[in-house]
């Protein structure tokens, strides 16, 4: 493996983690923004946040589809990041209506 697609794998691995902890701490804070009127300032702030997770979970989506002869697990990486996408769209449209 040449050192650029170390670097790629290297970048998509950290996308999957920063993701899932963005997704989940987002989901949580969500929550209770939406239960409890003293945090519905953080309610601008989440939709940023969601958008630009949606934003680099599709990025690196495709970045993985572009280096997928480089990756283990090519379809459950896919996969992965299409349903982060979706968690995201869902929360983000909640968020919004």
């Amino acid at each position: 493996m040449k050192d650029t697609d170390i670097n790629i794998l290297s970048h998509i691995q950290k996308a999957h983690s920063i993701g899932s902890v963005v997704t989940m701490v987002s989901f949580i804070l969500n929550a209770f923004a939406s239960r409890i009127t003293a945090l519905e300032f953080l309610i601008v702030p989440l939709i940023i946040i969601v958008s630009l997770t949606i934003i680099g979970s599709t990025y690196f989506l495709f970045q993985s589809m572009k280096h997928k002869e480089i990756i283990e697990k090519p379809r459950k990486n896919n996969v992965a990041f299409i349903f982060r996408i979706l968690i995201n769209l869902v929360m983000l449209a909640l968020m919004l209506f």
